[in-house]
């Protein structure tokens, strides 16, 4: 698990593939790839963020992409647009932006990719090029 604490400033990238709680200050990109993110309520982040969850306590400015399911807790702020497969916002939290729920991140596209390819159903066969 990796802990960014609430006296560490970091601009530009951030990237990991563990578990990330964030109680300090981001500005950038965030990409956590195969893992949850959880913002606290100490957190702020000004990046657009990418991850498997992303659970928002605190401050978010910036897009939120996520494959699974992206959270805003009754102490979120978020300002920016949020794209996943489940959007939960809690009673109390504080959201400008757009909500897109239609499956047209990357990384879903990308899932549903690897799931045709692994069962076999890759759609219709292309025909074959023929020389002249």
């Amino acid at each position: 698990m990796t802990r960014i604490g609430p006296s560490f400033v970091i601009s530009g990238e951030l990237h990991s593939s563990e578990d990330t709680i964030i109680e300090g200050r981001v500005n950038g990109q965030v990409s956590i790839k195969g893992a949850p993110l959880t913002i606290t309520p100490r957190g702020a982040v000004r990046a657009d963020v990418r991850a498997v969850r992303v659970l928002v306590e605190g401050q978010l400015k910036g897009s939120i992409s996520a494959t699974e399911r992206i959270e805003l807790t009754a102490s979120a702020q978020v300002e920016g647009a949020l794209s996943a497969n489940q959007v939960i916002i809690t009673e109390g939290a504080r959201f400008d932006g757009g909500i897109d729920m239609q499956h047209r991140t990357i990384e879903s596209k990308m899932a549903q990719y690897r799931a045709q390819q692994a069962s076999g159903t890759n759609g219709p066969a292309a025909a074959p090029a023929t020389a002249r």
